[in-house]
């Protein structure tokens, strides 16, 4: 989860180097309550805090990097000096690979902690343990080379202590091997020049299912008889590259055990050893079955995936009845009475709300997974407020609530997404609302200093408990509630208004005094670098559908909701209309009625709408009518999908009528742009 991991993973780097002082604290209160390290007691704190911030500071490198998952060599050069002082200290290497282990438990626990507080998506988290596990691995391997070549070094300069040095070498290995074991890894060695393989511990034999009796396998013969068909050829490529750059190897790969033949996914880390001649003598690495760990992975992709189309389809399912619902309510008050009216009102403002949640709770699953694309331009922020103010005026004048806006007079130049800009501002205006008493002010002001424009939204309601306010923007957190408006919603709408500024490089915090004492909430975003050139004038805006002198329109309607397409005729009673209920029914009544405009759903029983457009198209009569496409399916990916398909508009359900008919009193059939919302 991409170039999207980055962003959180930067800021994991700088919240672990913030808290060094906690991770130092923990570290040494684990190492001392070790019973195994018991010798390690007797060192000072000083002793002790050696080497720990150098190596922080790799971690948060590598972190900052992006979640490279291959270690450079460069990095670890602070592990091995720190394992090189240890050493000189008296320890053994378990009591090292002790330390460092405990060492990156706290640094994972602090992790942890830090996702804990935002809504950070699983793969970041996944990518963030993996990056800190990688780096300790191979800082381990460098500190057993860096021990090994030591003492090698040491051999040959001092021979009377050669015998000696070679049994704390073969203790060494032995201990290097047990600590392999309980990680999980096996370890082997192919000499490159015979070509021969070594097997140093008994789990490459239990990873791969070959039988101990028969030896371990070259380097040619693993790839040949254990590597997966379909991963062998890059294994090979891996190896050569790594090979000719004398890099650190890393990759992960299938496998078909010898045993049984089950697929197994194996992780393989390595390094090539050169003489002293500088040639390649031998290839030094370790193999782990990381199967557990990719099939978790892959189960919390496809949990990822089910949770998007789960939420689609319940969207869809959703909008489809509140369509006719909505259109039925334009019709009514068409009728022009008090009553009417009235009911309108009711009906459209409960509509708004539905949809506002269905838009939030598919807004927080897009945010998450960073499914979410900014349609960004220079625009006039005030524009905007505007916006969110005549959207929110009917709710507040049924409460005999007001709202008061403060803007500046000149313009307020950003760069953002109108849409998503006015989805902020709606959100933090219907909490005002919502959380105050019927007939309180709620104050809505827009100021400009310095580069950024703040926005405050100030209300007179409930306030917030001073515990809350950390944990307010987080996915469903909401206040007791002091009334029974107070109840609706999901507990998502501030979460999505922080996200959403965010992404325009903003920021947004609550302040409170305590309960009953009100609430403000300040939006800060950054204005636009320049101002937009003025566009050309002289041109009239077009009239909107339905005002005198309007041509009528021949238009296809098709729908299998049976109360949709009833509405949706009686709203577009002064058109010429033809009805079907599916795509046949459709493509026969257009044999003798060529239609300017065709509204489709796009889930049709017997075809769907991307269908039925490309062959009412090839209908005579109709290869420049203007195409609409209707769906209770609203994603980027699917309003894409109708642009592909040749649509000129994509309405989600429940659609605005008014919206409706000003776009069809506009569209012009056969016109050179297809626009979609």
């Amino acid at each position: 989860m991409n170039t999207r991991p980055c962003v959180p993973l930067h800021a994991l780097a700088t919240h672990l180097e913030q808290q060094r002082g906690v991770l130092v604290r923990r570290w040494i209160r684990a190492v001392r309550a070790d019973p195994a390290l018991e010798r390690i007691r007797g060192l000072s704190i000083a002793q002790m805090f050696d080497g720990v911030p150098p190596i922080l500071e790799e971690v948060a490198e590598l972190l900052r990097s992006g979640g490279e998952t291959v270690v450079p060599p460069a990095r670890g050069d602070h592990a091995r000096a720190h394992a090189r002082a240890r050493w000189r200290l008296g320890y053994r290497f378990d009591d090292l690979y002790r330390e460092l282990d405990l060492f990156q438990r706290c640094l994972r626990q602090l992790a942890r902690e830090f996702f804990s507080q935002g809504n950070w998506d699983r793969d970041v988290q996944a990518a963030a343990h993996q990056v800190i596990e990688n780096f300790f691995s191979a800082a381990t391997h460098a500190a057993i080379r860096r021990f090994a070549e030591e003492q090698s070094a040491h051999v040959g300069t001092v021979n009377r202590q050669r015998d000696d040095t070679a049994r704390a070498l073969e203790r060494v290995e032995e201990r290097l091997r047990m600590a392999a074991s309980a990680a999980g890894l096996g370890i082997f060695e192919w000499h490159v020049p015979t070509k021969a393989g070594v097997w140093e511990n008994r789990l490459m034999y239990a990873i791969t299912g070959r039988p101990e009796s028969l030896g371990p396998l070259s380097c040619h013969a693993f790839v040949r008889e254990l590597a997966h068909p379909d991963d062998a050829e890059m294994l090979i490529r891996r190896y050569l590259q790594a090979m000719d750059s004398r890099d650190e190897f890393h990759c992960q790969f299938r496998i078909r055990r010898l045993d049984d033949g089950s697929v197994r996914y194996v992780e393989m880390h390595g390094r090539f050893r050169s003489d002293a001649h500088g040639a390649i003598e031998s290839f030094v690495g370790t193999l782990a079955d990381v199967t557990r760990r990719m099939l978790a992975e892959q189960s919390l992709q496809e949990a990822d995936r089910k949770k998007d189309a789960f939420l689609a389809t319940l969207a869809h399912e959703l909008r489809n009845p509140l369509a006719p619902i909505r259109t039925a309510a334009a019709i009514i008050r068409k009728q022009q009475t008090v009553e009417g009216d009235e009911v309108h009102s009711i009906i459209e403002r409960q509509c708004a709300h539905l949809a506002r949640l269905i838009d939030d709770l598919l807004d927080v699953s897009r945010i998450g997974t960073g499914k979410i694309r900014l349609q960004r331009g220079t625009m006039d922020l005030r524009q905007a407020i505007r916006d969110a103010v005549e959207i929110n005026l009917p709710k507040a004048r049924e409460h005999g609530q007001a709202i008061d806006l403060s803007l500046p007079d000149e313009p307020v130049w950003v760069d953002g997404d109108s849409t998503r800009l006015i989805q902020i501002f709606s959100n933090l205006l219907d909490n005002a609302l919502k959380y105050s008493d019927d007939g309180k002010r709620v104050r809505l002001a827009a100021g400009v200093s310095q580069q950024v424009v703040q926005i405050v939204v100030a209300d007179q309601g409930m306030g917030i408990p001073t515990s809350l306010l950390a944990s307010l923007f987080e996915p469903y957190v909401q206040l007791a509630p002091a009334s029974s408006r107070a109840r609706s919603g999901l507990g998502i709408g501030l979460s999505v208004v922080r996200n959403l500024v965010d992404m325009h490089g903003g920021r947004v915090s609550a302040l409170s005094e305590g309960e009953g004492r009100g609430s403000t909430f300040v939006v800060t975003l950054p204005l636009a670098a320049e101002a937009p050139s003025a566009a050309p004038g002289g041109v009239e805006p077009r009239p909107a559908a339905g005002q005198d002198g309007r041509a009528v329109r021949r238009i296809l309607l098709v729908d299998d909701n049976h109360d949709a397409l009833d509405a949706m005729a009686m709203l577009l009673v002064d058109h010429e209309i033809r009805r079907a209920a599916d795509a046949g029914e459709a493509l026969a009544l257009v044999a003798d009625f060529p239609a300017e405009l065709a509204i489709l759903d796009i889930d049709l029983p017997d075809m769907s709408g991307y269908e039925l457009a490309r062959e009412l198209r090839r209908s005579p009569g109709m290869e420049r009518a203007v195409f609409v496409a209707l769906s209770g399916f609203g994603t980027p990916e699917d309003v894409a999908r109708s642009r592909a398909e040749g649509f000129d508009h994509h309405f989600v359900k429940p659609v605005d009528p008014e919206e409706l008919l000003r776009f069809l009193g506009d569209a012009e059939p056969g016109g050179a742009a297809r626009v979609l919302n």
